[in-house]
């Protein structure tokens, strides 16, 4: 009930008919009780559960990028040489970091390609992100796409809770996708649309999440077909 004042108060109302003779109502008898307290003390309670929430899903996030940032802090400064080969991929990171280009990284493994994307990551405006690692190859493709975009609570067997997926947790940030050809199709369409739209959907949810990352991608073969991406070769990294 909203009074003249513009206060809302809440009330609770119980009541049973009394029949008469023939079987039709002839009063109503209950009682009334405000309940604005009770009302207030849940809804605050509600708000409370929210924020937690919100906490420990940043606190997650805040947790697995220092987790990752103490694993591979002296990454950048382990690209070190002075060949010529060296030099020219040096000028490329220079030249590719400022801009928020979607880069596909090539080179056979062990070439350095995660230091050339660390190294992009810290050369650009969004040094002060999250980079996020994901290796797409150790990843089972049944939960690739849960991993990526994440999942809601009950969105399959397992799934006891939400969580978030790693494209949200590099949110203002970069994420490297290493050995990227490994991703299933069906997921590559989900990709595709985070790249156009920068907006996901977790997996079982049908909320929109908008996510602004810059995306690396890793992979040992060349980039044939691929359109409207910088290329970077990451062989001359060793």
């Amino acid at each position: 009930m909203v009074l003249p004042d513009g206060s809302i108060k809440h009330a609770h109302s119980v009541g049973r008919p009394v029949l008469g003779p023939s079987g039709e109502v002839v009063e109503l008898v209950g009682s009334t009780m405000d309940v604005t307290e009770q009302r207030q003390a849940t809804m605050a309670l509600e708000k409370a559960f929210d924020e937690i929430k919100e906490l420990k899903d940043r606190l997650y996030q805040e947790n697995l990028s220092l987790r990752d940032e103490i694993d591979k802090v002296s990454m950048f400064e382990e690209i070190v040489g002075s060949s010529d080969a060296l030099q020219r991929v040096l000028v490329h990171v220079a030249r590719v970091a400022p801009t928020d280009s979607t880069v596909l990284i090539t080179g056979e493994s062990g070439t350095g390609k995660e230091l050339v994307a660390r190294a992009i990551h810290k050369r650009s405006h969004r040094s002060r992100g999250a980079f996020v690692r994901v290796n797409c190859a150790a990843i089972p493709q049944s939960l690739i796409a849960s991993e990526l975009f994440g999942h809601e609570k009950g969105a399959f067997t397992g799934a006891v809770q939400r969580r978030l997926g790693r494209f949200e947790l590099a949110n203002h940030g970069t994420i490297f996708l290493d050995e990227v050809g490994e991703i299933p199709a069906e997921t590559q369409i989900i990709l595709l649309r985070v790249l156009q739209e920068r907006e996901l959907e977790r997996v079982g949810g049908n909320v929109t999440v908008p996510v602004d990352v810059r995306v690396s991608g890793g992979h040992q073969q060349g980039p044939e077909g691929c359109r409207e991406r910088r290329h970077i070769s990451a062989r001359p990294v060793l």
